[in-house]
């Protein structure tokens, strides 16, 4: 009885030097993948990447995916708004409104294998291509800015920058007879949204902000948990919320370099992910001292 006691604490210690050893492993690995996205965004940006026109790949069936990430985006929007109502925080109401733009998404993209809409597309383009991450990302200003002036100050830029895109992307006439209804839109909107439309060179901005604050500001948070020893439940949210955030950018430039057929499942997986990050990292929580007291 006394051996089998002493070699409990042994297994918990291996698992808490695991925690110790993996943690900066996969920040230094989410790191380096989202720093190569902003590369490639800047480099779509300033016309040093070719963009592939007309239609991308081969395409997975979107009908599916589309209707489970609704679903998963749909509970996880009212999750956070529900956490809003009680706790309050303008970070909760910019990733709830961050949440409902994505659940859009998937509601166009379901619209559209039904047939042909142009607001369906344009909805599709403007809260998938731009709008969702850098929405999301600014709830994290929200969240991590000590000072209340950027915060705002970022907000009423975004803001302005969203109005001018809608725009945009409303005024841009469409090559509807390009559309076919057995392809998801991630794979062939290049040939239905014209090369040269002004709103394609506004959308690798919207892309690099909400990449840099959404998926920088969950690493900043989990290496800083991570480095004060506290909260590793948390730590462990923070990089699953990077992760979701990093698999739908990545997703994104790659359906923008011609290759749009695995955008349907990576929205399931951010959905998926981040949701599961939420939960993590805004529950009850535990510190390293509890995770010691437990090996010894």
């Amino acid at each position: 009885m006394t051996a089998a006691l002493r070699r409990v604490p042994r297994a918990a210690v291996t698992q808490a030097r695991s925690y110790r050893i993996l943690v900066p492993g996969v920040l230094v690995a989410l790191a380096l993948l989202t720093g190569l996205v902003l590369v490639v965004a800047g480099g779509i940006l300033l016309g040093a990447v070719p963009v592939q026109a007309g239609r991308g790949g081969a395409a997975l069936p979107a009908e599916g995916l589309s209707l489970v990430s609704l679903a998963v985006i749909g509970v996880f929007a009212y999750t956070v708004f529900h956490r809003y109502a009680q706790r309050g925080g303008e970070h909760l109401l910019l990733w709830g409104i961050g949440l409902v733009m994505f659940g859009i998404v998937g509601a166009a993209e379901l619209v559209s294998t039904f047939g042909w809409s142009p607001t369906a597309f344009r909805l599709w383009y403007l809260c998938g291509a731009m709008y969702t991450a850098a929405w999301l990302g600014q709830g994290t200003v929200y969240l991590l800015s000590r000072r209340k002036r950027l915060a705002v100050g970022t907000l009423l830029m975004l803001l302005a920058a969203s109005l001018a895109a809608a725009y945009l992307v409303f005024a841009e006439p469409l090559n509807a007879g390009a559309y076919d209804p057995r392809m998801p839109l991630g794979v062939q909107y290049r040939a239905i949204l014209p090369s040269g439309a002004a709103v394609r060179k506004l959308t690798p901005v919207f892309n690099i902000y909400g990449t840099f604050t959404l998926i920088g500001g969950a690493l900043y948070s989990s290496w800083l948990l991570w480095r004060k020893e506290i909260v590793p439940g948390r730590v462990i949210g923070n990089l699953l919320i990077a992760a979701g955030g990093l698999s739908l950018a990545l997703a994104s430039t790659l359906a923008r370099l011609g290759s749009g057929g695995l955008l349907p499942v990576a929205e399931l997986v951010a959905a998926g992910l981040m949701f599961a990050g939420f939960l993590l990292a805004t529950g009850r929580p535990v510190s390293m001292a509890v995770v010691r007291e437990a090996t010894t």
